[in-house]
């Protein structure tokens, strides 16, 4: 199978912010977008929905934070918990969970490496890390032919 063309969408989900990043039209290019503060009433998923629709996406990638032994705990079951909720509202596009350990921790070095320090730092993370996670899942899928990710069916839990 070769590389399906079309635009994707990254999400890093954290418990205040998620990072958003974006691929352009054919899905080569990856891009940082935005970062939506979590919302008291689920505000975020309409925010997400909304993107969505703006961008007409083949796949939504959702960062899957297993801890580095492999197990889930708190934070990827609040993930799993947000591509259920995504994909009520959006049914067509792919939505998937793919392994995103170590993202931030290599976010955090692409913005040192260019001079930007902790505390500018604070805005462009969670997108840069969203942006690593569409680049893992597109480089996986060319390089095995396989989807990336664990798909996420509607009912589903």
């Amino acid at each position: 199978m070769n590389r399906r063309r079309g635009p994707r969408m990254g999400i890093d989900y954290g418990s205040v912010r998620i990072g958003v990043a974006v691929t352009d039209p054919e899905g080569r290019v990856v891009f940082p977008k935005t970062q939506i503060k979590v919302g008291k009433y689920g505000e975020h998923i309409d925010e997400l929905a909304d993107i969505a629709d703006e961008l007409n996406p083949i796949e939504i990638a959702i960062g899957y934070p297993r801890h580095l032994k492999g197990a889930a705990g708190r934070s990827a079951k609040a993930a799993r918990k947000l591509a259920h909720e995504l994909k009520q509202v959006l049914p067509r596009p792919r939505i998937c969970l793919v392994d995103e350990r170590m993202t931030t921790n290599q976010a955090h070095a692409r913005l040192a490496a260019q001079g930007i320090d902790n505390r500018a730092r604070q805005d462009k993370i969670d997108q840069l890390a969203a942006a690593i996670i569409l680049e893992t899942s597109i480089s996986f899928e060319e390089q095995t032919g396989e989807l990336p990710g664990e798909t996420v069916s509607r009912g589903q839990s």
